[in-house]
């Protein structure tokens, strides 16, 4: 028993994707106007050193913007809030790359839209909203490049693009424009 205890644990302490989802950002917070923090090539410096908290901004009291640093890098998912206090964003990030999913809202609550990320690229499907809530794009990406189905609408629901991209060429029908019909006499 104290040997399968002992290999248990080797193998859980081997497992980076373990130990890098434990770790959390210092619960410690830097208003980013603050002039002793500073971003140097995406790294994120406090008076000189590795960042590791909590950087927010503020507007009139309110936090705004609520960003975890991990060793100079944003890693996890960073917050932001509108005035009102209705959540702006919420973005995820590994070793100061967008990593995950990216979610936008208007100011009034609806969905603006979800990108998603893998190592700083979009990755799989982008889709985008328009202020009513309907359906405006909803494209497809792998590694940085579009490929696959695209399609866009308008804010009445009619189809505006639709194609395919297919290593790297253009198949279907893009920029539809609706025309008279042609009828028999």
């Amino acid at each position: 028993m104290r040997k399968l205890s002992l290999i248990v644990l080797l193998i859980a302490s081997c497992n980076p994707k373990h130990v890098e989802e434990s770790r959390l950002p210092l619960d410690i917070t830097i208003e980013a106007t603050d002039t002793a923090l500073q971003n140097n090539n995406g790294t994120w410096l406090y008076k000189n050193n590795c960042y590791n908290g909590w950087i927010i901004e503020n507007d009139c009291g309110v936090i705004i913007t609520k960003i975890p640093v991990i060793d100079g890098k944003e890693n996890g998912v960073a917050h932001g809030w509108f005035k009102n206090g209705v959540k702006q964003y919420e973005r995820s990030f590994k070793n100061g790359n967008r990593d995950g999913s990216h979610t936008v809202w208007y100011e009034n609550g609806v969905l603006a839209g979800v990108n998603n990320f893998k190592n700083d690229r979009f990755e799989g499907e982008q889709r985008s909203y328009f202020q009513s809530g309907h359906l405006w794009q909803r494209l497809h990406y792998v590694n940085g490049y579009e490929e696959g189905k695209q399609q866009s609408w308008n804010d009445s629901g009619r189809v505006i693009n639709n194609f395919t991209v297919k290593n790297g060429k253009l198949y279907g029908v893009i920029g539809r424009f609706d025309c008279m019909s042609v009828y028999k006499k």
